[in-house]
């Protein structure tokens, strides 16, 4: 299921209409399962940089400006929008085995699974709390 709210937001600040964003969706999803599908393990750990690679790639070819340390926390917030809209609609899908198999099934076990991993958990609490605070805020 995609988070229409986010949706919204994060389709106004690359500048691109929604039904547009929402197909770009669908294409992301499927683009973040193949390399784990070619990978031949599961692991969250690699199923989350995949997303973030996926998800810095997109909004870089969308024009946001990510070349250096201060164009990436300029557009963390929508990098980590796009990454939880990936992760709803990805968990709502049943078509995406791989991505099941490491835990997205919802963003809540995908966050669980990745948390079994020291090395990335703080990571991925960081991430999430940002967005949650600009949306707070």
């Amino acid at each position: 299921m995609i988070d229409t709210e986010a949706m919204e937001i994060v389709s106004n600040t690359i500048g691109i209409k929604n039904h547009i964003f929402k197909a770009d969706i669908k294409e992301l999803a499927r683009v973040w399962e193949e390399p784990l599908r070619d990978a031949r393990f599961a692991d969250p750990r690699l199923a989350f940089y995949v997303l973030k690679a996926v998800a810095r790639a997109y909004l870089r070819g969308r024009n946001l400006r990510m070349g250096n340390a201060q164009g990436l926390r300029r557009h963390e917030v929508t990098e980590a929008k796009l990454m939880r809209i990936l992760v709803g609609y990805a968990a709502g899908e049943m078509i995406f085995s791989c991505l099941r198999e490491v835990g997205v099934i919802s963003l809540q076990s995908f966050v669980v699974a990745l948390n079994s991993y020291a090395d990335i958990a703080d990571e991925v609490n960081d991430t999430l709390q940002e967005e949650q605070n600009d949306e707070r805020g």
